[in-house]
């Protein structure tokens, strides 16, 4: 039996997670260059919705420092995400048990292995010019790099200078090949982190100024990259190419905040405003999407992510933000108003707290200030409302407020944990940590006593494969 998982998406397999009898299959579909021929049969696989769209519950969200719960919903959580998100909300470092899969690791290994398919085979393809053949290689790559970032924040330590070469990652796979998956190793964080940046920064220098929604092209590219720097705590790199992307990003008029003040809240003509998200397809503010649609977690009569009263209480008069929570009628809980979607890619909000922060930690003060004002003016009734409080006299206290502003504008969904972990040894945090905890109301209180619960062990049905791998 072959050690791999199969994925039947456009043509691909993610590797590293399931065992199965691969052969007969493998002799029946070719691999490999007969994928695809023509540069359209490139394109197609990029835009494809396999790609573009993440399939299963992403279990993070549930670890938010913003959640409570309620017993009922949290029965509820337990049985349609078949335990996961229950051990997630109760900060366990082992969630994925038995045959329990992880979209986390699962979808990212699929998308690797179809970016791997398009890298090794494009340049030969039978038509197209050279720059768009070495364009569409680059857009692979570059979403490559990221995915194994994404999926490392999960399954390993955050970065840390002192330990980086000796904490264990995640597997750096850059073959499309099914074969000798046994093989592969986890990489450590340094040498993950090195890869990941080394492979955007040669990827950015062939893409094109512009392209689509799904698409990825420099602007967009240079604030991916900008974000690894950001999780790595390297803000004076992150600024650099932050700074690059924006520069790029707003030098289209297409992009701008939707403006929360506006009378009509419609987009398309067809979905009420505050009754959901923002559609990321239908919306000024989204660069390049990758989603997830989190519908599930937030069902009109039974949802089961709800936000604690004291986020509640952190949106002011006038902030409007405020309208996409809606109380739940059966706990009286404010929960997530409707349908959330989950871009793990590039849209302005993320770009501003991100360029914001990283301004305030190594640039100018007055220009986070700026960046911050000019998000917020979209999002409160009025510009009076919408200024920056006086309480936010110092640096210090700049880079908490941008902090919160994160949660605030992604409440439940999963914001707040890339920046538990990312922040953990930070000593402008260390008070957050207080707030590490999921209350039933009424009953018990989950606490995060130590990083290690930030980081998940390997999910069963890969590690089982695997024998060799030293588990976190």
């Amino acid at each position: 039996m072959k050690k791999i998982f199969i994925y039947m998406g456009i043509a691909a397999a993610a590797i590293l997670s399931t065992g199965c009898d691969v052969q007969e299959f493998l002799d029946v579909k070719p691999r490999g260059k007969d994928l695809a021929t023509k540069i359209d049969h490139f394109v197609g696989q990029i835009n494809h919705t396999n790609i573009i769209s993440v399939t299963g519950n992403l279990v993070y969200a549930n670890m938010g420092e913003e959640l409570t719960n309620y017993p009922s919903p949290l029965e509820r959580l337990q049985t349609q995400q078949k335990e996961p998100g229950l051990f997630a909300f109760q900060y366990k470092d082992d969630p994925f048990r038995g045959d329990v899969a992880s979209a986390e690791w699962d979808a990212s290994y699929a998308k690797i292995y179809q970016y791997n398919t398009i890298i090794a085979n494009v340049m030969n393809a039978e038509d197209g010019t050279e720059e768009q053949k070495k364009a569409i290689k680059a857009e692979a790559r570059m979403q490559r790099a990221f995915l194994h970032f994404y999926t490392s924040i999960f399954f390993s330590k955050p970065y840390n200078a002192s330990t980086a070469s000796t904490d264990l990652s995640i597997p750096i796979v850059t073959e499309a090949n099914t074969n000798g998956s046994e093989s592969y190793k986890r990489a450590t964080v340094a040498e993950l982190y090195d890869w990941v940046t080394s492979e955007m920064k040669e990827a950015i220098a062939d893409l094109p100024d512009g392209y689509g929604l799904t698409r990825c092209y420099s602007g967009p590219a240079n604030v991916i990259l900008g974000r690894v720097y950001w999780y790595m705590g390297d803000y004076a790199n992150a600024l650099k190419y932050l700074q690059a992307g924006y520069g790029i990003i707003k030098a289209n008029s297409k992009y701008a905040f939707l403006s929360y003040r506006t009378s009509d809240k419609t987009w398309k003509g067809t979905k009420a405003f505050y009754n959901t998200y923002p559609d990321p397809w239908a919306n000024s503010e989204t660069v390049l999407i990758r989603y997830n649609t989190m519908t599930d977690l937030v069902n009109e009569t039974n949802p089961i992510l709800f936000i604690k009263p004291e986020y509640v209480a952190m949106y002011k008069e006038g902030d409007l933000r405020i309208n996409h929570l809606t109380k739940h009628a059966a706990t009286g809980g404010m929960r997530p108003a409707g349908r959330r979607y989950l871009n793990t890619m590039v849209e302005l909000p993320e770009l501003y707290f991100m360029l914001a922060e990283c301004e305030a930690r190594t640039g100018s003060e007055d220009t986070a200030r700026q960046l911050m004002l000019e998000y917020r003016k979209s999002r409160f009734a009025t510009d009076e409302a919408a200024a920056i409080p006086a309480e936010v006299a110092t640096r210090e206290d700049l880079i908490k407020f941008i902090v919160n502003e994160r949660i605030l504008e992604y409440p439940a969904r999963g914001a707040s944990v890339i920046d538990m972990k990312r922040l953990w040894n930070d000593p402008v945090f260390q008070f957050k940590k207080a707030a590490f905890t999921h209350t039933v109301v009424g009953g018990e209180t989950y606490t995060m006593d130590a990083s290690s619960q930030l980081t998940w062990k390997i999910p069963y049905t890969v590690k089982k494969y695997h024998s060799d791998w030293m588990d976190n």
